[in-house]
């Protein structure tokens, strides 16, 4: 940590951690002209004395064209890229392009908290160019926004590029509406793996109809906000988060699973639960007076996902609601077995053209 900018801020680390961050020998170099830095939007939180306490993900990299990984990328994903339409090898081209990159190690990046002109050092990246840190800083007074923390990676002076970063300010209490991606808000097929890998890499990203809707009318609600948990690794956050912007999704902290190279694509063998449940689990323990509507599909396991949560934190879960793909019904052996011990009236099946089953309140 910077110690002339030190005053007002403290890093939540393991001890290990906070002495490299005081170190006074660690300091951040220039970021290089071929540096990237991504911040996944995480989210932010009053905590008591008035100070805000901020999620920072980030990834170094750098871009490389390496000779082959496309043709690798096509083969690992069954997609003959020399029968594709101009526009879809575009996007493929696009969607995969973080899957060509170098990860930095052992560098330190500096962010700037735009409203108070704080320089914060976090901690090295791994070797996957990872850092993450928990930050706790005296709030702006008065804050100019009340919803969103925003935050860019210093560069070196004559550096006009500018990678930003935010986190939404989560209320103590209201209601946290945490949604899947693929499948819930976005059709992708994710049961049949050849039309899932060319609605993710070659078309044009498709919105569930009503749901985009559904969510606003949810976000009128004060104190509600979203938190968009999928499966999908780390590289695809760029064309998911234009895919929210477009399709006017509400603004929530993003949620992605790890993926170090391509060939961790496809998430391996309980993966995907692990990654869900880790961050739900971790939003609700940071957030326990809040109301957790947990929404999903019957594609993969979200309904069994969501119905553990539920045994196990039943005053914070309010509703779950899972969109029907499989066609199974709610009457299903399937959902009997699942929400077991669940207050039924607490688990909803969503066909597609069904009014909304969980009012906005």
């Amino acid at each position: 940590m910077n110690l002339s900018v030190a005053h007002g801020v403290r890093a939540l680390l393991l001890p290990f951690w906070l002495a490299v961050a005081l170190s006074p020998a660690l300091h951040a170099e220039p970021l290089r002209a071929k540096d990237q830095v991504l911040f996944m939007p995480g989210v932010a939180r009053v905590v008591e004395g008035g100070q805000l306490e901020i999620d920072v993900h980030a990834w170094l990299y750098e871009k490389e064209r390496m000779h082959g990984v496309n043709s690798l990328l096509s083969r690992y994903l069954k997609i003959d890229v020399q029968r594709l339409s101009r526009a879809a090898r575009t996007r493929f081209d696009q969607r995969t392009g973080l899957f060509h990159t170098e990860s930095s190690d052992e560098r330190v990046i500096d962010i700037v908290v735009d409203a108070t002109g704080l320089q914060i050092a976090l901690p090295p990246t791994a070797d996957n160019g990872r850092t993450n840190m928990r930050l706790l800083i005296d709030a702006p007074s008065p804050r100019p926004d009340e919803d969103v923390v925003r935050f860019h990676a210093l560069t070196a002076p004559g550096d006009t590029r500018r990678f930003n970063g935010q986190a939404i300010v989560v209320p103590p209490v209201g209601l946290s509406v945490v949604s899947d991606i693929d499948d819930t808000i976005k059709h992708t097929h994710v049961r049949n793996t050849h039309e899932m890998m060319l609605n993710t890499f070659t078309r044009r990203f498709d919105p569930v109809p009503g749901m985009a809707p559904m969510y606003r009318t949810l976000a009128g609600e004060p104190g509600t906000r979203f938190h968009y948990v999928s499966a999908s690794p780390i590289q695809l956050f760029p064309p998911l988060a234009e895919f929210l912007r477009a399709g006017d999704f509400p603004v929530g902290s993003v949620h992605l699973r790890e993926s170090t190279t391509w060939r961790s694509l496809l998430p391996g063998k309980g993966a995907s639960r692990a990654h869900k449940l880790a961050v739900i689990e971790q939003l609700m323990a940071d957030f326990p007076q809040r109301r957790f509507l947990l929404v999903g599909d019957s594609g993969e396991a979200d309904p069994e996902i969501y119905a553990e949560l539920a045994r196990k934190h039943p005053a914070l879960v309010e509703a779950i609601v899972i969109r029907d793909v499989t066609q199974e019904g709610r009457e299903s052996p399937r959902y009997f077995a699942t929400f077991d011990g669940v207050d039924p009236a607490r688990w909803h099946v969503l066909v597609d053209g069904d009014a909304w089953p969980v009012p906005a309140r």
